[in-house]
């Protein structure tokens, strides 16, 4: 067998993004690592995604295995790709956005000098695809202030990586967040051992797992800088929030809370961390479901049984509890 020690597989899952998957190609050869190989798993797709992947195919040879799926989500197709990755490290390429080329060698390089990391990743530059604008210059600021994982202890390594090291991260990651999602990330393929993804998902077992591989032990590692161009659009799940229509945003976000509250059911969390889990769940159900997505479109009994789930896990809300009354009193 090929020594694979090193190596990144690249898991490529697409569906219908024919018109994205030339750039997400030139993009992948162009990475100056030259230490990967190639699994894309087409999942149902209906338009001519076939016939653009076997003119790579020809190209890459022996580097690319193709196979095709019926249409059974994103994750699926994922844990597809997972299953044939025989690299030491594992990276994730969402066919509509578009790494930088210095990505796998940032990353994997990072993975192959320190064994005690397991998860490296950079950041997302956010760009309107319809216009070209960008929408934030790097996922790891807002406004030009960091991200809360960025004020965490950490040690600096070589090339500027911060191997993230404060014993409140993971209080820190539920509470707020890593931002590593997996297509900025390179990953140690022995963190999937006990299993994927979950197939049933749409948009947020990346951080679900994440969560889950930080309660487990696993060490993180960041790059303060762009290593991914995310392609803002009407058919991914980050459109703004002025784009996202209600019934996209309770789909989201009713995924979002049945996922946090299997984290707070199932992980061994301390009290701090159940708390900031509820702390969340209040603050999703109650101002995502309930008030954006229910109150605001005109739903209001919809909006009250979401205000109860959020006042149920989270009730220290003042200004909750006042939007609660007002939602009562135009009910009568």
């Amino acid at each position: 067998m090929p020594d694979t020690r090193g190596q990144t597989t690249i898991v490529l899952p697409t569906y219908n993004r024919a018109a994205f998957l030339p750039d997400a190609f030139a993009a992948i050869e162009a990475q100056t690592d030259d230490a990967w190989d190639l699994v894309v798993v087409d999942d149902g797709s209906t338009d001519d995604t076939r016939g653009i992947v076997a003119e790579y195919a020809r190209r890459l040879g022996a580097r690319m295995r193709f196979i095709s799926q019926s249409n059974q989500g994103a994750y699926a197709a994922r844990n597809t790709g997972l299953a044939l990755a025989s690299g030491e490290f594992v990276a994730f390429y969402d066919s509509d956005d578009q790494w930088l080329p210095h990505h796998l060698e940032k990353c994997a390089g990072a993975l192959r000098r320190h064994p005690d990391v397991d998860w490296v990743y950079g950041a997302c530059r956010l760009v309107d695809h319809r216009t070209g604008e960008v929408i934030a210059p790097s996922s790891f600021h807002v406004n030009g202030r960091p991200r809360p994982f960025m004020q965490l202890d950490h040690a600096e390594r070589d090339g500027g990586l911060r191997l993230i090291t404060d014993h409140r991260a993971r209080l820190c990651m539920l509470r707020h967040g890593f931002y590593c999602g997996l297509q900025n990330s390179v990953i140690r393929r022995h963190l999937f051992a006990a299993g994927g993804f979950d197939p049933a998902s749409k948009v947020v077992d990346d951080q679900v797992f994440a969560i889950r591989a930080s309660v487990a032990g696993a060490r993180f590692a960041y790059f303060d800088d762009v290593h991914v161009i995310y392609r803002v659009h009407e058919e991914n799940s980050s459109a703004s929030s002025s784009a996202m229509t209600p019934q996209k945003r309770r789909e989201i976000f009713e995924e979002v809370v049945q996922a946090y509250e299997r984290v707070l059911h199932e992980l061994p969390l301390n009290r701090s961390e159940r708390r900031a889990v509820h702390r969340s769940l209040g603050n999703q159900y109650f101002w995502q479901l309930g008030y954006l997505a229910s109150l605001q479109p005109g739903d209001r009994s919809s909006a009250l049984r979401y205000f109860r789930r959020g006042l149920a896990h989270w009730p220290w809300q003042p200004r909750a509890w006042k939007t609660l009354a007002g939602a009562l009193l135009r009910t009568g």
